[in-house]
């Protein structure tokens, strides 16, 4: 018997010992074929922008096709959970943006997916900033005005939502507070209803991202009252911070852009990645490209970008909480 036990340890330690060198000789060999990365929004959200830009650059560096791939749905959380499905070896991520990220598995319930442990953030990219629009021929033409219209005529307003849970409908529940407003969300399926029906006058008020704003806002389709961000945007110099409408200096509103992947995808995968997307984020093109849709560049590490998703899930949930926004 013992003689059998010694046979199998001889043969059984050097195929271990060949599992891991094949495994770590995958692993630096990667990216091998091609990744895709998930982008929970529709195409032609600012995320979706941005996701592109770093696709093709992450391509140009690696030699290997990065795609983009949309799921849209369930207000960024379909293709977040498709995501944690999926195998993880690095060739498939979640660029994904802030609050849906952290917030639609306190709105949706633990069914959806856990931000802390279902995924291992690799970069933070970008960050932009929340704006919100009225359509040209709503009765008001600020937030102070905005504020007297509601009050004097209670029940009669409300504002086009991309789903509960979202940024565009948490940044307006926000400001609902600090204003004492009283407007009702319209939930849509997906942020080009929300924008079309707002510029159409069906609804009178929305807060989408900034990049997705700029080209109504330039073109004069919609009017700008206030955007999240802490200073006046370059492109946008005629609408007020927040901070300065509401008088409550610091008042920001923004959401960040990121590149995640799903739990179990090997450090040496993650620190790759993490590498290339520092190196594309330095790259003039993407820098351009996020300045020019009226973001900030903003790269942040793995460690660090799980320390502060651990900290925008706490914050987020007491939020939810507060607000009573949860689904039932």
């Amino acid at each position: 018997m013992k003689s059998v036990l010694r046979a199998c340890a001889r043969f059984s330690i050097p195929a271990a010992l060949l599992a891991f060198a094949g495994m770590a000789a995958a692993q630096g060999d990667y990216p091998a074929r091609l990744v895709h990365l998930v982008v929970p929004f529709a195409a032609g959200s600012g995320v979706d922008l941005v996701a592109r830009g770093f696709a093709q650059r992450l391509g140009e560096q690696t030699k290997t096709a990065f795609i983009v791939e949309n799921r849209d749905g369930a207000g960024g959380t379909l293709g977040a959970v498709a995501v944690t499905k999926s195998n993880a070896d690095g060739y498939t991520l979640l660029f994904t943006a802030s609050p849906p990220y952290a917030v639609g598995p306190a709105v949706q319930g633990s069914s959806a997916y856990d931000p802390n442990s279902d995924f291992v953030p690799v970069s933070k990219v970008a960050a932009t900033s929340m704006v919100l629009i009225a359509n040209n021929d709503a009765p008001f033409k600020s937030l102070a005005e905005l504020a007297s219209y509601s009050k004097a005529n209670p029940g009669k307003l409300n504002y086009a939502t991309t789903g509960i849970g979202t940024p565009s409908h948490l940044s307006v529940e926000v400001i609902k507070e600090r204003l004492g407003l009283n407007i009702e969300p319209v939930h849509y399926k997906s942020a080009g209803q929300a924008m079309t029906d707002t510029i159409a006058g069906h609804v009178p008020l929305y807060m989408p991202s900034y990049p997705a704003a700029q080209a109504y806002l330039q073109a004069g389709k919609v009017r700008g009252l206030a955007i999240g961000s802490p200073t006046r945007a370059a492109g946008a110099p005629d609408i007020p911070t927040l901070a300065e409408a509401l008088k409550q200096p610091g008042l920001e509103i923004r959401v960040w852009y990121g590149l995640l992947a799903p739990r179990g995808t090997p450090r040496a995968v993650v620190d790759r990645l993490a590498s290339e997307v520092a190196k594309a984020a330095a790259a003039p093109e993407i820098v351009a490209l996020v300045n020019k849709m009226g973001a900030e560049p903003l790269l942040v590490g793995p460690t660090d970008f799980a320390t502060q998703i651990r900290a925008e899930v706490t914050s987020s949930r007491q939020l939810i909480q507060k607000l009573g926004i949860a689904e039932k």
